[in-house]
């Protein structure tokens, strides 16, 4: 009986023991699940916070894109400036410091290139002078480029024009890239320059006609007409304010001139001299199309020049033989027939 009774005792002791246990668990489950949500509570917060912040980001990226696009915009004009400033830069400091030919650099060389040329800003003015002598400027250096024919066109002209009167009218027709005409009339000279182009040079003695030859209508008033590498150019249409373009316009200017001539007068006319050709500058004459050319005139004097290399020209023949190549300028002197 006794230990019947030990043994509920203990099993309700057990029992008790159990219970406590069991309510310890569930006080501990309590808890865990109280800062499990507590946790996921402050997860929650957090959560909202990023979303917040990643939504504040996403905004300055968005913004920081559209300026990144408009200052891409603003920096590639500023380096566009910056391009054409610097030669400037670089070419100022080089005057204000007294350069010499040493000083000069790769940029400041391209820019003299580019505004000696025909291409040049002085060409927007019209005071591009098609020169006899290019120079070629490159990094601390300076060399004598080319040599073109005009290097014995323009002493052939004026060794022409020598036999005048000091005084004689003279016109030069097409000679706005040239220094001729302002030289005529410096030297007494009453000079008539008739081009489309116009002409930069004033004189007392000078006259300048902007517009097409066929306009002038001074019949017989003048002693001497000059075309000086001219008349390859017209009909051709690369010239403003020029014909149109017109196959047949360099025998219609040459019929035109010898109504501007005196009975005596004399025509000086150089052209580039080679196998016959017609491109979009000029027409190349050979001794047959430059002879079709000359059909009504009498020539008094003719030289052949050649270019022997790029910067030297010779006296070839004294008369009008075939050119053996292209690089040879025919010089003229002729009369009305």
């Amino acid at each position: 009986m006794s230990d019947a009774r030990g043994l509920a005792a203990r099993a309700k002791g057990a029992a008790r023991n159990l219970l406590a246990s069991n309510e310890e668990l569930v006080h501990l489950i309590h808890a865990i699940k109280n800062e499990l949500v507590g946790q996921i509570g402050d997860l929650h917060t957090r959560f909202e916070a990023a979303s917040e912040e990643s939504a504040a980001l996403g905004s300055q990226v968005s913004r920081a894109v559209e300026l990144a696009g408009y200052n891409n915009d603003e920096l590639q004009a500023l380096r566009k400036e910056l391009q054409w400033l610097g030669p400037s830069v670089r070419l100022r400091s080089l005057v204000a410091s007294d350069a010499r030919i040493t000083d000069i650099d790769e940029s400041a060389a391209i820019f003299l290139n580019y505004a000696k040329s025909h291409r040049g800003p002085l060409a927007d003015r019209d005071l591009w002078i098609n020169d006899p002598v290019v120079i070629e400027w490159s990094e601390g250096n300076a060399t004598v480029g080319a040599v073109n024919e005009r290097i014995m066109e323009i002493p052939f002209v004026i060794q022409a024009l020598g036999a005048l009167d000091p005084d004689a009218a003279i016109v030069d027709i097409g000679g706005s890239e040239s220094t001729l005409a302002f030289s005529l009339a410096s030297l007494g000279y009453a000079t008539t320059l008739v081009d489309p182009q116009g002409y930069p040079f004033a004189h007392p003695r000078l006259d300048v006609r902007q517009h097409p030859l066929e306009e002038l209508t001074a019949d017989g008033d003048f002693d001497a007409a000059v075309l000086l590498s001219a008349i390859e150019h017209f009909g051709i249409g690369h010239y403003k304010g020029g014909p149109e373009p017109d196959i047949d316009a360099d025998r219609k200017a040459m019929s035109h001139v010898k109504k501007l001539l005196k009975p005596n007068g004399i025509l000086v006319l150089t052209v580039p001299y080679g196998p016959a050709e017609t491109n979009e500058l000029e027409r190349i004459y050979d001794r047959e199309r430059l002879s079709n050319l000359l059909e009504g005139w009498t020539v008094l004097r003719a030289r052949v020049g050649r270019r022997t290399t790029e910067t030297t020209w010779e006296i070839e023949a004294e008369e009008l033989i075939p050119p053996a190549g292209p690089g040879h300028v025919a010089m003229v002197v002729a009369s009305p027939s």
